[in-house]
């Protein structure tokens, strides 16, 4: 079959991929909900884990439902520029974090939905350098597999308003309705865009893995202005 409009993923695919990670989602919080309370260390290790097999889990079924096949969902190469584009994205997605994170501390006060996150990254050595694999290597990759391999690849049929701003907006969510939404969608924006100009996950994902690389880092070294 070649790769064509009708290999791309549609409908079907977003919504049981969609569906999928929800009950993953739903499997993997009642797994660290039987691990100790009194433990944010270990907690904060794997939950920084979540999205990566909860993304890949909800990916491989949304893959096999028809196309089974990789390519079709964005799992291309793509040239170094591209890449380079991606990791100065997650830089400026970053620093917009900040900005993002100041104003909600100015209209809301500290809050810290996150906490378990920065207790592993400041917790040694070893908890750092667990977390940081499964958050800043692992989960974005999982995640990009599906909000973008998938989700925005599907809408992107649709225009490219639907595409990027409605995808980014199903990202958001996903991570809560929180004070993390707006970031979540602002990330969601910028690897949207990148993904729909390069039709490969990739750059997306290089992305992803910087800025949440560069959130790693700021919490292991104490620096958060949601705290």
């Amino acid at each position: 079959m070649t790769d064509d409009g009708r290999q791309r993923p549609g409908w079907p695919e977003m919504l049981t991929g969609l569906v999928s990670y929800i009950l993953l989602l739903a499997v993997f919080g009642l797994s660290l909900g039987l691990l100790s309370e009194n433990d944010p260390v270990i907690l904060g290790i794997v939950g920084s884990t979540a999205g990566g097999f909860v993304g890949i889990g909800a990916f491989a079924v949304a893959c096999g439902l028809r196309i089974r096949a990789l390519r079709p969902f964005g799992v291309r190469s793509v040239s170094p520029r591209w890449l380079m584009i991606g990791a100065a994205a997650g830089i400026v997605g970053y620093g917009l974090s900040l900005i993002i994170q100041l104003g909600c501390r100015a209209f809301f006060g500290s809050t810290d939905p996150q906490n378990i996150l920065h207790a592993a990254a400041q917790g040694g050595p070893w908890p750092f350098f667990l977390s940081f694999l499964g958050g800043a290597m692992f989960t974005p990759f999982g995640e990009e597999l599906l909000f973008r391999g998938v989700v925005a690849n599907a809408l992107n049929r649709h225009g490219a308003f639907v595409g990027v701003a409605l995808s980014a907006i199903i990202f958001g969510v996903a991570h809560g309705v929180s004070v993390i939404l707006p970031i979540a969608i602002m990330v969601g924006l910028l690897s949207a865009i990148l993904f729909r100009t390069t039709g490969s996950v990739w750059p997306s994902v290089v992305l992803h893995c910087v800025y949440n690389a560069a959130n790693s880092i700021a919490s292991a070294a104490g620096f958060s202005p949601l705290l």
